[in-house]
């Protein structure tokens, strides 16, 4: 799945979970992040996503720019949702900064619970 396909999925998700979406990194000059959701009491969450292969983690980088966009974006929660996972030093400053965040296995369960598309590498999600 490209990176565009998975922020789509993931825009798609939140939509069936209730929330308004807005598309932010559409086209990939992002600024740390690619959505910003707002939950049905007008709370925007800054949503940063990562599709890497499993080998490839999450640098502290990319959880500092969501940082700083959560600022940036007048958000009060921030999450980082990724196929693969964090390194040691982006999941301890994810902690200190309060940056909630999804790793492959947790956003799997979150897709298969969802119950419209299944993980796996060839399907594309039914809408």
């Amino acid at each position: 799945m490209s990176w565009a396909e998975f922020e789509r999925l993931l825009a798609l998700y939140f939509r069936d979970q209730g929330y308004i979406v807005k598309e932010v990194g559409v086209g990939g000059n992002d600024g740390g992040v690619d959505l910003v959701i707002i939950d049905r009491r007008g709370e925007k969450t800054t949503v940063q996503a990562k599709c890497y292969a499993e080998h490839n983690t999450v640098k502290v980088q990319t959880v500092r720019e969501l940082v700083a966009a959560k600022r940036n974006h007048d958000c009060i929660l921030s999450l980082l949702i990724t196929t693969s996972d964090l390194t040691p030093q982006a999941k301890k400053e994810a902690e200190q900064f309060k940056v909630d965040y999804w790793h492959g296995a947790v956003l799997e369960q979150k897709l298969k619970a969802w119950g419209k598309w299944q993980p796996n590498r060839k399907r594309r999600p039914v809408v």
